[in-house]
């Protein structure tokens, strides 16, 4: 039994009984070296990151550190991943966040995600993934039998939340449902397939609330002003060098080199004009 602070069920746990075997049983596979991947999605408000941080927490055995454990957009998630494996943490919080509201994030995310489950297994690591909706996952992961649990939040008041658990063959079902020009709605696909169980869960506590409130809305400012400098045409060097698939050094040398002038600072990150990507393909032509 996990001992913390939130608020607590009779049982001892913020969530329904029934989650927690799911859960052990979901860790038995990372430790035998089968990789995994729990899905919590729904709408705005639904409480989607209060329940992956109780799901974290259970899994952890005491609170996960927000600091090590909770990525906020794709930028910090390898980053967390790797610290998590030298830490010897036991699972990693993956929060959309709004990356999908940028061009060609959704074929970027699925990309990254195949490329961390393709050596997985070593870290054994649970990735919790919070999404508005888990149809956006590539059909690679399902084929690869990852997904393993799917929790999908509804219905939320000022304390607690409700949760329908679907299995990765009740995934299959839902997504099937989805591919329906007749549904109007594609949200009503939950509803027209029999959960493996439902829950509740309760909110965490108001001070780990607050916590995570400022992470989020950090996160979303960083996101909203790396967006808005995008659309003025600015690129920094780790765009750079996707780009051009060069490393960050290779990209530093040439720009110091061609004497290539920041335009702009934020977040003690340079941003440089756009035309900075022609010019060092011109170097790599050479």
């Amino acid at each position: 039994m996990i001992k913390i602070t939130d608020r607590l069920y009779k049982h001892g746990l913020p969530f329904s009984e029934s989650l927690a075997p799911n859960l052990d049983c979901i860790m038995k596979r990372i430790e035998n070296k089968k990789a995994s991947l729990i899905i919590i999605d729904g709408g705005v408000g639904e409480g989607k990151t209060t329940l992956a941080v109780e799901c974290a927490d259970y899994v952890q055995g005491r609170h996960i550190s927000f600091k090590n454990q909770y990525a906020m957009g794709g930028g910090s998630f390898q980053e967390k991943l790797e610290l998590c494996h030298t830490l010897k943490l036991k699972v990693v919080i993956y929060d959309e966040a709004g990356d999908f509201s940028k061009r060609g994030a959704l074929t970027s995310f699925n990309k990254r995600l195949n490329r961390i489950f393709d050596t997985y297994r070593a870290y054994r690591i649970l990735i919790i993934i919070i999404l508005p909706c888990f149809n956006v996952l590539d059909n690679h992961l399902f084929d690869l039998k990852i997904p393993r649990l799917l929790l999908n939040c509804y219905n939320r008041n000022n304390y607690s939340g409700n949760y329908r658990a679907f299995s990765l063959y009740g995934m299959h079902y839902v997504k099937f449902r989805m591919k329906n020009p007749k549904l109007v709605i594609k949200e009503w696909a939950y509803n027209q397939v029999n959960p493996n169980f439902r829950g509740h869960y309760l909110d965490i506590s108001a001070e780990r609330s607050a916590q995570l409130d400022q992470i989020s809305q950090d996160g979303k400012k960083k996101i909203l002003t790396e967006s808005i400098l995008e659309s003025q045409g600015l690129i920094n060097i780790t765009t750079i060098q996707k780009k051009l698939n060069r490393s960050s050094a290779w990209v530093r040398d040439k720009l110091k080199k061609l004497k290539i002038k920041t335009v702009k600072t934020y977040k003690k990150r340079k941003y440089y004009e756009s035309s900075t990507i022609e010019i060092l393909r011109e170097e790599i032509r050479l």
